[in-house]
């Protein structure tokens, strides 16, 4: 028997997902994101386009830190979902800096020209994919390019035990594969098809592992916890975090201490204006003299 895992192995990926035989996990499988911006480095490996993406950027999965290294692609999808194969799959590939072990986000893409942050994701680099082996290409993104544009709206998801999709077929890979899609232009899928297709692996036997569902609708877990930086120097760092309230907080908080300011000075002013004025009617002259004149002990009287 040979000893490679991509033959052998027990619990390899990708697979098909039958949602009716699948297992709730809820807070079993807690998944946040914490995702920052990046520039776009692409590099054809041949049949595949590797987005390596910034560092920074990690999800928590189960209370452990996983932190993202690449994207990858697959034409058509790797995964089905109850026998169907969508057209695109995106992998998020991350990897635990404590222990090594991976964890792969799916997601999966239908082809439509509908306005989504996923469409205006993917169309930034649609015109610079790699289209050569060994061919490297950079984009300079715009600040709100944020890979979190290509997870879903509805965040439920499926989580399983499985492996790399791709030689070396190495396991004990923890997997997620949202249930929902994301949609990609037609620009771009007829962009990239022709430069992967066709690079999925065969469906893989589940071979009595069990597979986990969570809803995932809890509000914590809908958002993004990454914040805007990438890798700056130190003066852009600086810059950046100046920046990191929105516009209307900050012209809100200028225009508080306008008011602010603008009331310490009226109220110093008027105050000014009635010492001047009590000075100029004798005022303030005329308690003193009083003031002196009043004996401090009144006589007992007898």
């Amino acid at each position: 028997m040979s000893n490679d895992p991509c033959a052998n192995g027990k619990f390899q990926s990708p697979i098909d997902i039958k949602s009716s035989g699948t297992v709730k996990c809820g807070a079993l499988c807690d998944l946040t994101f914490y995702y920052r911006t990046s520039k776009a480095n692409m590099v054809n490996i041949g049949k595949n386009i590797i987005l390596d993406y910034d560092t920074g950027s990690y999800v928590m999965f189960n209370n452990e830190v996983y932190e993202l290294d690449k994207l990858s692609f697959f034409v058509p999808a790797a995964h089905k979902l109850d026998g169907f194969t969508y057209p695109l799959e995106i992998n998020f590939n991350h990897r635990s800096p404590d222990t090594g072990k991976l964890l792969i986000v799916s997601v999966l893409a239908e082809i439509n020209d509908a306005t989504s942050k996923s469409k205006l994701f993917l169309d930034m680099i649609a015109d610079n994919l790699p289209k050569t082996k060994g061919q490297q290409t950079h984009v300079n993104t715009p600040e709100e390019w944020n890979c979190f544009n290509l997870v879903p709206d509805a965040k439920s998801f499926f989580a399983y035990t499985g492996s790399i999709p791709r030689s070396p077929c190495v396991e004990d890979v923890q997997w997620v594969v949202f249930e929902n899609t994301i949609n990609c232009s037609t620009k771009f899928y007829d962009a990239i098809k022709p430069l992967i297709q066709g690079n999925p692996r065969a469906i893989q036997k589940v071979n009595g592992r069990r597979i986990f569902f969570n809803p995932n609708n809890a509000d914590k877990n809908k958002r993004n916890y990454g914040d805007r930086l990438r890798c700056y120097t130190d003066e852009q760092f600086r810059k950046a975090c100046s920046c990191l309230s929105g516009q209307k907080d900050i012209v809100e908080a200028k225009n508080k201490q306008a008011l602010l300011l603008m009331a310490v000075v009226i109220l110093v002013t008027l105050f000014v204006l009635l010492i001047l004025y009590l000075i100029q009617e004798n005022f303030i002259g005329k308690s003193l003299s009083n003031l002196f004149k009043t004996p401090l002990f009144l006589p007992r009287q007898k």
